[in-house]
C-alpha cells in the first residue's frame, strides 16, 4: 500500500464542505465508493482508500497500485480542494495542481520545492519518481524466522505522520 498525504491550503475551504469539494471530485473522475469505510473504486476497477476528509489540515490517500485513474482521482481532489501532496517522506515533494494558490496550512518541518502538475500524466510520472525513491530507502528490519514480531515494531500511522510533518518527539 502506498500512503501519500494532502497538506490543505490557506486557500482551502474549511468544513463544512470540505467533504464534499473531495466527493464532487471522485464524481468528476468517475469513481465511486464500494460501501467499504474509505474504499473508492476507479472507472478501471483500481482501489483508492481517503482517510480524513473532513480533516481541515489535511487528509490521507492510500493505493494499492498506482495506475493513470489513481493519478487522475488525486488529481481531481488537488483542483478541487486547492490542496498539496506530500508524497515524500524526506520533505522534497510537495505537488499542487497548476495553477493553484495557497501555502500549506499546516506548519512543515522543511522547506520543500513545490511541483505543480498540469495533467494526470505528470502527476502519474511524479508519483512514480515518489514511489521509486521510497523502494531505495532502507526497508523496517523484519523478525527472524520462526521468532514473533515485537510489539510495537513499526510506529503507527499517525504518530509516523505527525513525525514526518512536526518533527521526531523529544
Amino acid at each position: 500500500m502506498f500512503t501519500v498525504y494532502f497538506s490543505h491550503a490557506t486557500t482551502t475551504p474549511l468544513q463544512p464542505g470540505l467533504r464534499q469539494l473531495v466527493e464532487a471530485a471522485l464524481v468528476d473522475c468517475g469513481a465511486e465508493r464500494t460501501g467499504l469505510e474509505a474504499e473508492v473504486r476507479l472507472n478501471d476497477g483500481a482501489l483508492l482508500y481517503l482517510f480524513g476528509e473532513d480533516e481541515n489540515e489535511g487528509m490521507l490517500a492510500e493505493y494499492p497500485v498506482l495506475t493513470p485513474t489513481v493519478a487522475d482521482a488525486l488529481l481531481a481532489i488537488l483542483i478541487r480542494t486547492h490542496s498539496h501532496l506530500l508524497g515524500d517522506p524526506n520533505g522534497a515533494a510537495l505537488v499542487r495542481a497548476s495553477g493553484a494558490v495557497g501555502e500549506p496550512r499546516a506548519a512543515l518541518m522543511f522547506s520543500p520545492t513545490i511541483t505543480e502538475a498540469d495533467s494526470a500524466d505528470s502527476l502519474l510520472d511524479l508519483l512514480k519518481q515518489i514511489q521509486e525513491s521510497r523502494s531505495d530507502a532502507d526497508p523496517l528490519p523484519r523478525p527472524a524466522p520462526g521468532t514473533a514480531p515485537r510489539r510495537n515494531a513499526r510506529p503507527g500511522l499517525v504518530s509516523s505522520l505527525l513525525d514526518f510533518l512536526f518533527g521526531k518527539a523529544a
